[in-house]
């Protein structure tokens, strides 16, 4: 066996195959090639039998690139709204809106899967499930506090929440397939110009 191929195993036995399958995942993801267990596998360098010790499935798999996407889009939206500690309410959703069309440009192969078909349909993956719900409700809660300092139109706040939502995810969805081609550089300060007329809409009057 050639030493990086050992070296390969030795380390995997130290509990990192786990997380070389996902990254082995994103690549292929990335690449808009077949996703198989096989094929992730073959390119860790491991017998695909090996991925079941890990993976039941290829959705388990999936559901793992998902709950670390969500991690990841929940560290930005929260280092999003530290960044506009002070701002008043409309300021700190515009400020969720750049973080989550960042993430989305940033990391699109886990926002594909992340936003792709719902992976948890049988219960078995609880943790994505939690994590979805603390993404909704850090918009739920910046909502919530718009409408309780009286900045805000009092509506139904999930209804809200979901159009904040909805204008973000179809933002950056149609960023990603090029039907709005913007340089990354200027994505902040279109953002904000997409979501201003949602957000004058929010303000009370």
């Amino acid at each position: 066996m050639p030493t990086r191929a050992r070296k390969k195993r030795e380390t995997y036995h130290h509990g990192d195959l786990s997380n070389a399958l996902v990254a082995a995942a994103l690549e292929v993801i990335a690449k808009e090639e077949q996703l198989t267990l096989r094929e992730v596998s073959r390119r860790v360098g491991v017998n695909h039998r090996a991925v079941y010790r890990h993976f039941a499935d290829l959705t388990a798999l999936l559901a793992a690139v998902a709950e670390q996407g969500y991690r990841q889009l929940l560290v930005a939206l929260e280092d999003a709204l530290a960044s506009a500690k002070k701002a008043p309410p409309e300021k700190r959703m515009e400020a969720l809106a750049c973080a989550y069309v960042a993430f989305a440009i940033d990391h699109p192969a886990h926002y594909r899967i992340m936003f792709g078909r719902r992976l948890n349909e049988d219960g078995r993956f609880n943790v994505l499930e939690d994590l979805v719900l603390k993404a909704f409700t850090i918009i739920d809660t910046e909502v919530a506090a718009g409408i309780e300092s009286g900045k805000f139109v009092s509506r139904p706040r999930r209804e809200l929440v979901f159009a904040f939502w909805s204008l973000a995810h179809g933002f950056a969805s149609l960023t990603l397939v090029r039907r709005i081609k913007v340089k990354r550089v200027l994505v902040d300060p279109y953002v904000r110009q997409i979501v201003a007329p949602f957000i004058a809409g929010l303000r009370a009057l």
